[in-house]
């Protein structure tokens, strides 16, 4: 019997779709913020990052047994790779709420927390449509999204690291705020990356 081939295509969206129930849960958090129940959702973040690694171990371990892939395997691997870094992004956000011992959270961390989750749901959206990399023009179109709500969220982290330092804020405050907005930032920076890989696919194949 021929030995059936695993479907990557369906395998990376749904490791995609476990950044987006983390950053589900993230703007929940961070827009409800209270700070008497950061271990609880620290345990409901890990929880999440644990089955993700999971499924990238499944993927990679079938993997190493494959001989042919519908793409590239060096390619299925970094984006495995960077879909894998996004959920652990976004759960070391809530590890630096925690480690900085933050008992408000910045300005500006609600607005942002809704752009990366915005950012996370159209890459799990192009995630979907990666079967389609022959015919890419709708695909085309979710990666586009992705680098623009990436650019509304380096807009939104330079006005927060701008009003952030031009306030009176003590050390403490500084440095949790600080480390906020950037583990923010980063999660969104990792979906571009991902879109990017996506993209050469695309270049690769057609």
């Amino acid at each position: 019997m021929a030995k059936k081939n695993n479907n990557y295509f369906e395998l990376i969206k749904t490791q995609s779709s476990y950044c987006v129930e983390a950053s589900n849960l993230l703007e929940e958090i961070l827009c409800k913020f209270n700070a008497d129940s950061i271990n609880a959702y620290r345990t409901q973040m890990h929880a999440i990052e644990h089955t993700a690694d999971d499924i990238r171990h499944d993927i990679l371990k079938k993997l190493s047994t494959e001989f042919i892939t519908p793409i590239d395997q060096e390619d299925i691997l970094r984006l495995v790779q960077i879909i894998d870094d996004i959920t652990d992004a976004l759960d070391e956000v809530i590890l630096d709420v925690y480690m900085y011992h933050v008992d408000t959270i910045p300005e500006k961390t609600a607005a942002l927390s809704r752009v990366v989750n915005r950012c996370v749901l159209a890459l799990h959206e192009a995630a979907g449509e990666l079967k389609n990399f022959k015919k890419p023009d709708a695909l085309r179109a979710m990666l586009v999204k992705v680098n623009d709500i990436e650019i509304e969220a380096d807009a939104i982290y330079t006005e927060a690291i701008y009003q952030l330092f031009a306030s009176n804020a003590e050390g403490k405050v500084l440095l949790g705020s600080k480390a906020i907005y950037e583990g923010l930032e980063n999660c969104c920076d990792l979906c571009e990356h991902a879109a990017d890989v996506i993209e050469q696919v695309i270049i690769k194949n057609t």
